[in-house]
């Protein structure tokens, strides 16, 4: 018996040491939302076109989006959402399309097939196929620090070995983004006070009461990421 509990204990041990969140923290259902809370959090959107019936898409999910930096990178720099060519509704650049248009206007071929937007919705390149977590991890370094925008290639920003895994952020938001960051982003937590130093620096934090923005520069000092400071 003893022989048996520590074997589940290391078991538990490996398994929390790869990932930090359950898939479903990560990966939201829903174009909408995830557009919305990219906009509301100045984050950049990823959209995974997939397929029930793909297997790299479960390999995607159950190598690549469970690794423990790669939710961590998404965590400080991403909404993640996975869509399926349904009938579903979306709404793209102000028009109401199915999730059927959005595989056929983004010309999608095959699947996983990962598109990237900034914060305000715009497209910013596509990944088509399944990547590794390492690999991963590089691409949505190079993403995050806009990379792209400065010219820099992809292949040579891979060569530099970078460990950026965000920069720490304050936004003020307003009481109605805040209850909706707070209702459709399993990520936020809700506070009212300086949480320890202990506590999980990768969560995104929404703080009220009149003491928030002396709250969040605390925050700050002490390496949380995120911090939505509601006016």
């Amino acid at each position: 018996m003893r022989k048996i509990v520590s074997i589940l204990a290391v078991l538990i041990l490996v398994v929390s040491s790869i990932f930090a969140y359950s898939l479903d923290k990560i990966l939201l259902k829903d174009f909408n939302t995830v557009m919305t809370l990219a906009k509301y959090e100045g984050k950049g959107a990823i959209i995974v076109f997939s397929d029930s019936n793909c297997a790299y898409c479960k390999k995607l999910k159950v190598e690549t989006l469970v690794d423990k930096k790669v939710q961590q990178l998404l965590a400080n720099n991403f909404i993640i959402g996975e869509i399926y060519p349904t009938d579903e509704k979306a709404n793209f650049n102000g028009k109401i399309y199915s999730y059927r248009d959005l595989f056929s206007g983004f010309g999608i071929r095959g699947t996983p097939t990962l598109v990237f937007f900034q914060s305000n919705g715009k497209p910013i390149t596509y990944l088509p196929g399944y990547v590794g977590p390492t690999d991963f991890q590089t691409i949505l370094r190079y993403i995050a620090k806009k990379e792209y925008a400065h010219k820099v290639s992809f292949k040579e920003f891979a060569q530099t070995h970078d460990t950026f895994m965000g920069t720490p952020t304050v936004l003020e938001i307003s009481t109605e983004m805040g209850k909706y960051i707070l209702a459709h982003d399993p990520m936020a937590l809700k506070i009212d006070k300086t949480p320890s130093k202990d506590a999980d620096h990768y969560t995104r934090y929404v703080v009220e009461g009149k003491n928030a923005k002396s709250i969040a520069n605390d925050m700050m000092k002490s390496g949380f990421y995120s911090v939505f400071v509601v006016r």
